[in-house]
């Protein structure tokens, strides 16, 4: 088998030559799926020289439509062979295809109010072009910081418009012995138990059941997004420190202080994780040498080539409280963040304007997590492992205030 691939605007032409079959099928998909990956979601498919298809090879092909048509791409067949074309007429191929394009009939019912989608504008922030989406051009989020102590947890709920990371452990406040690294946001929440790390648990709304998390300390913020931002959007860009995606957020809301939550496909991610409950354990927390054996460090890059959500906040000179709760982007930088991370398995970001919630209903598909992330930048001289890169994605960010902020 052949594969021959030419880029052409912004769709791919691949052209496949000889037997799809069992043999070439994994060969085949794992091209498919790296076209995919690279940011390309329209693919024509030249099957003109393919003079064999297999059940596996019609599998590839089935798969690939369906997460195109998840992601809002589509897939083109261009000449299939005579072969392959009987072949795709008998299983009802074109069939598949076509119901894709075709939306499903309306009920008989009121249909709702469609709501407007936001015009982009490309904008040149931090250096980099994004396309710009304004959702809400006065929306202001308020935040509140969480430190009552380790042995007083703060019950939280989390429905839309709600996000909260730090330490704690899902549902009402209870065991804090299951207290790790968590985030939550808008009705998906995810922890890191302190008693179990290798075992990232989650809890999404369903119906009526919103979930509920217990902070031991960190932050919460409530309110509408002001803006969405969408970078990488051709596959030719090159991935985005987290630092300049920061940059990014502060520059388009003119805010010194910036919530932001992201899904995006990862090149990788810099951090650490809580490997312990951060409740009292006779020493201070952090203490050396035993914090090596109570933090998992990425001494490396890590989760390369896979899909994160990220929450968090951004602050220029923060003032207390919320000073306590961030950390330099870099040595000396007056930008500081507060950034947890999830990592699922790789799943492409949809293109053009998309809503967080369908968003989050996505990154959830496979009912996967592969881990929870506080991310750093490693900037240490000659042995760091430096910070986080992410190729492409969607940026939700909105100004915030938080309670009780004084002047440094």
């Amino acid at each position: 088998m052949e594969i021959i691939t030419q880029l052409d605007g912004d769709e791919m032409r691949i052209a496949l030559r000889g037997r799809l079959d069992a043999a070439w099928s994994n060969s085949v998909n794992k091209s498919l799926q790296d076209t995919v990956h690279s940011g390309c979601h329209r693919i024509a498919l030249d099957l003109s020289e393919v003079d064999y298809l297999s059940s596996a090879g019609i599998r590839v092909l089935v798969v690939l439509a369906k997460n195109l048509n998840g992601i809002g791409g589509t897939l083109r067949l261009v000449d299939p062979s005579s072969t392959v074309s009987e072949v795709l007429k008998l299983v009802g191929f074109q069939q598949l295809l076509d119901t894709f394009k075709t939306p499903v009939p309306a009920q008989q019912q009121p249909s709702p109010a469609v709501k407007a989608v936001p015009v982009s504008k490309t904008v040149k922030l931090a250096g980099s072009d994004f396309d710009v989406y304004t959702l809400d051009g006065t929306a202001e989020q308020q935040g509140k910081v969480i430190d009552e102590g380790l042995n007083k947890p703060v019950s939280i709920a989390v429905p839309e418009h709600t996000w909260v990371i730090g330490h704690g452990m899902l549902g009402e406040s209870g065991n804090s012995e299951r207290a790790g690294e968590l985030m939550a946001v808008d009705g998906l929440a995810i922890s890191l138990p302190g008693d179990d790390p290798q075992h990232p648990d989650w809890l999404k709304q369903e119906g009526e059941l919103v979930p509920e998390v217990s902070l031991l300390h960190g932050l919460s913020v409530t309110g509408p997004f002001r803006y969405l931002l969408r970078f990488g959007v051709t596959p030719e860009m090159p991935p985005l420190r987290l630092s300049e995606l920061a940059q990014a957020a502060l520059e388009i809301c003119g805010s010194d202080t910036v919530s932001w939550v992201i899904a995006a496909e990862t090149a990788h991610l810099i951090g650490a994780a809580l490997q312990v409950s951060p409740v009292p354990s006779g020493d201070e927390l952090f203490a050396f040498p035993a914090v090596r054996d109570r933090l998992l460090f990425t001494a490396e890059p890590a989760y390369t080539e896979e899909t994160c959500l990220i929450v968090g906040v951004i602050a220029r000179n923060p003032s207390l409280p919320l000073a306590t709760q961030v950390r330099p982007v870099a040595m000396g930088s007056v930008v500081q963040m507060h950034v947890h991370a999830c990592i699922v398995p790789f799943s492409p970001v949809r293109k053009g304007f998309i809503e967080l919630p369908e968003s989050l209903d996505h990154l959830m598909d496979n009912q996967i997590v592969r881990g929870v992330l506080h991310l750093l930048n490693d900037d240490r001289e000659g042995v760091g492992a430096g910070e986080s890169y992410l190729r492409r994605g969607a940026l939700w960010c909105a100004p915030v205030h938080f309670n009780g902020e004084v002047s440094a």
